[in-house]
């Protein structure tokens, strides 16, 4: 990713998570960074593996929202976003744009689902006002945001009809699985 600007991102990214490290207590949403590490393939980024409490790895929010099938689970997603969009500005978080499949639905425990963004953090502006002032932050996650849950894998999600949940259909719904 060197010919396509991944250092500037990976620089972008590290000097945001420079700024975390100095004010952000709760990392429940955002992995976290631990350094790097020179491998046969050149320099390695340390980050923690976000897996669910059984150590399977975590889908992501796109995989979440295309299992939503009934009420219930549409119900789990919509939950999902709003503790995301909280977290997101509860903490400050500025990101460069909000992508389902770069958000992990984490499973902590069998009933309990916890968003965490894992890419776009910070900001690529020349001056990062966002990155700064709370006011420019709440502005930026609100346009983010609008444009977030537009995307077709929530949209979909969100906008249909979702079934009552028939107890003698086999299908597994999102939270089972």
């Amino acid at each position: 990713n060197r010919d396509h600007g991944g250092d500037k991102e990976i620089r972008r990214e590290l000097s945001y998570y420079a700024h975390l490290s100095r004010y952000l207590t709760d990392w429940s949403a955002i992995p976290r960074y631990y350094g790097t590490v020179e491998t046969d393939c050149g320099t390695g980024y340390v980050y923690d593996m976000i897996t669910d409490f059984n150590g399977a790895p975590s889908i992501t929010l796109t995989e979440f929202a295309a299992q939503c099938r009934y009420e219930e689970d549409v119900a789990v997603l919509r939950r999902l976003l709003k503790k995301l969009k909280r977290y997101l500005l509860d903490n400050h978080i500025v990101t460069m744009s909000l992508k389902p499949q770069n958000i992990l639905c984490q499973r902590i425990s069998e009933s309990e689902v916890v968003p965490v963004v894992c890419d776009n953090l910070g900001e690529s502006t020349f001056i990062p006002l966002a990155t700064w002032s709370t006011w420019c932050c709440e502005r930026k996650l609100e346009r983010v945001w609008q444009r977030f849950i537009a995307q077709p894998a929530l949209a979909v999600a969100l906008e249909r009809d979702a079934q009552p949940k028939d107890k003698k259909r086999l299908a597994l719904t999102s939270h089972e699985a």
